[in-house]
């Protein structure tokens, strides 16, 4: 059966991008624009991983956490941020594992796979 990961991500090329690399390792990925879709996907399906971006219409990455933590609190949950300044809230709102952005080079990709 194949891992099945929930990406949020309101920047297209960015979602585009991380699909293709996951799919490229038979990993399925359900893509969200926003905050209020992911929750949305989350409550109608089971994932394996979420990757949350922090800045996001509707909710930021953050909320969405907390309210994912409150359905399942073991789903690793995985953000990507450009503002280092939003580590500690992220891990407060109970992310696994903090990736900064740009994503460069094949470190994500290995981290991303290792909770699969």
């Amino acid at each position: 059966m194949a891992k099945r990961v929930l990406y949020a991500e309101d920047e297209f090329t960015n979602r585009k991008l991380l699909e293709i690399k996951l799919k490229n390792f038979g990993i399925s990925c359900d893509l969200a624009q926003d905050g209020l879709k992911a929750i949305e996907l989350f409550k109608e399906n089971r994932y394996d991983l979420v990757i949350l971006d922090q800045y996001m219409p509707g909710l930021n990455g953050d909320q969405v956490a907390r309210k994912i933590r409150e359905i399942n609190p073991d789903v690793p949950l995985i953000a990507i941020t450009s503002d280092d300044g939003e580590i500690q809230r992220l891990n407060e709102a109970g992310f696994n594992e903090v990736f900064i952005k740009p994503l460069r080079g094949q470190h994500y990709i290995d981290a991303i796979k290792s909770y699969l």
